[in-house]
């Protein structure tokens, strides 16, 4: 009884090693899958789609469950509910067993629901949602930042860590106006009283004019004696008053969300030592600065980051060392960030700067007594008041700023050397001073 499994066992194996046919000739054969139709579909996931068969079905066979969910309805129709993010393929057999259709399906989410929930979000904007490689991707072209950061963290929300977006703000500019005002008064007092006093014995002196540098404008001499002595007494006496009011108008055009700068002035050439006997050269900026970055938000409000900066140089306090002269710089700065209405203005004020110097030259012990002192004594005092103002007004360019850029020209023209030379007009126009405010 037990010989029949075993000759049964034997006659399997011979079979397998029969002649002419090799184990290797075995391990080279490939299994080629049966012919069938294939097709795609996309299920949103947690939903339901529904899609019928050319031909009827005996089994469907899901190759990974978790994804997706098969129920039939008929021989003809079944529906798919998407059950998790992935991809797997459905088998559809038809009569016979005969593989007929094969069906790959991918679960990802509704682009539909999403591109519905922006668009309530926000009605005037033109936002699409398309489902690529298993994420959610918005297309489309908005009114500013504000809209794509917004529609960023709904997406986010509905669809955690699987959100892209080729959103584009559409090019709003702003055109910033910037005036800066800068006037300076200065008031210099300086009177200073010189004698000579002389005859064949001796001779005394004292006092050398102003204590400045600055040369007189008004000089009374006296000049008498007695004897043999003589006096000679000189008085100078300088008064100046001036008032110096200089315009910066520039107009600055940027990109919402973009920086811009300006420059009205100039560089100068600073030694930077780098070592022993060695010194180079680096220029830095000076004059009329401004750099802003503007911002247009939803609600029509611009956001300014403004950072306006006057400098020049100031020869009073340059440095000198080994042999070079290093200048320095008197600047006023301000940093702020505002936001204004379109076409409002901000006044950046308050920058004042007041200084005042005196200095007395006098005669030893002679110029202590009290009130014939001032015969033996110069004195020079000096105000100087210094005030800057800032006004920044920004505003939404428009069509109309960019044609008037087109139609803009600089007045004036060279005057001819017949002009120059006979006529003494350097100037094409006389300026009008009623202009200068």
């Amino acid at each position: 009884m037990m010989m029949r499994p075993f000759l049964g066992a034997c006659a399997c194996a011979l079979a397998l090693t029969a002649p002419g046919v090799s184990p290797a000739a075995h391990a080279t054969q490939i299994l080629a899958s049966e012919p069938a139709v294939h097709r795609a579909i996309l299920v949103p996931k947690d939903k339901t789609e529904a899609f019928r068969l050319d031909q009827p079905a005996t089994k469907i066979v899901v190759a990974q469950s978790e994804i997706a969910q098969v129920i039939a309805t008929s021989d003809r129709s079944f529906y798919v509910r998407g059950k998790d993010i992935g991809s797997t393929n459905i088998l559809v057999y038809g009569p016979g067993g005969r593989l007929a259709e094969v069906i790959d399906v991918r679960v990802g989410y509704d682009p539909v629901t999403l591109e519905d929930e922006l668009a309530a979000a926000f009605p005037a904007e033109q936002i699409h949602v398309q489902n690529l490689g298993g994420e959610l991707m918005m297309v489309g072209e908005v009114s500013n930042i504000g809209v794509i950061e917004r529609a960023k963290a709904i997406a986010e929300n509905y669809a955690p860590k699987a959100v892209g977006s080729m959103l584009t703000a559409r090019g709003k500019q702003v055109v910033l106006e910037v005036r800066v005002i800068e006037a300076s008064r200065s008031t210099v007092h300086d009177i200073g009283l010189s004698a000579l006093i002389q005859n064949n014995s001796f001779t005394f002196a004292y006092g050398l004019g102003l204590v400045g540098n600055d040369l007189a404008n008004t000089t009374l001499k006296l000049h008498g004696g007695a004897g043999n002595t003589t006096i000679d007494v000189q008085l100078d006496a300088l008064e100046k008053k001036g008032l110096i009011r200089t315009l910066a108008k520039p107009n600055l055009v940027a990109m919402s969300g973009e920086k811009a700068s300006f420059l009205a002035g100039g560089e100068f050439p600073y030694p930077v030592p780098q070592g022993l006997n060695n010194v180079t050269i680096e220029f830095r900026q000076y004059g009329v600065k401004l750099t802003f970055v503007p911002i247009v938000e939803d609600n029509g409000l611009i956001h300014l980051q403004v950072e306006p900066e006057v400098s020049q140089i100031d020869p009073a306090n340059s440095l000198r060392l080994a042999n070079v002269t290093v200048p320095a710089l008197i600047t006023r700065r301000a940093n702020t960030t505002v936001e204004l209405k379109n076409g409002d203005s901000l006044a950046i004020g308050g920058l004042f700067q007041h200084s005042y110097s005196n200095g007395v030259s006098q005669v030893p012990g002679l110029g202590d007594i009290p009130i014939l002192s001032a015969l033996f004594r110069s004195t020079r005092w000096q105000h100087n008041e210094t005030e800057l103002m800032i006004v920044v007004t920004p505003r939404v360019a428009t069509p109309a700023d960019f044609t008037a850029a087109q139609q803009a020209t600089l007045s004036g023209s060279q005057p001819t050397p017949k002009q120059l030379l006979l006529d003494g007009k350097a100037l094409d126009k006389p300026i009008d001073s009623t202009k200068v405010k």
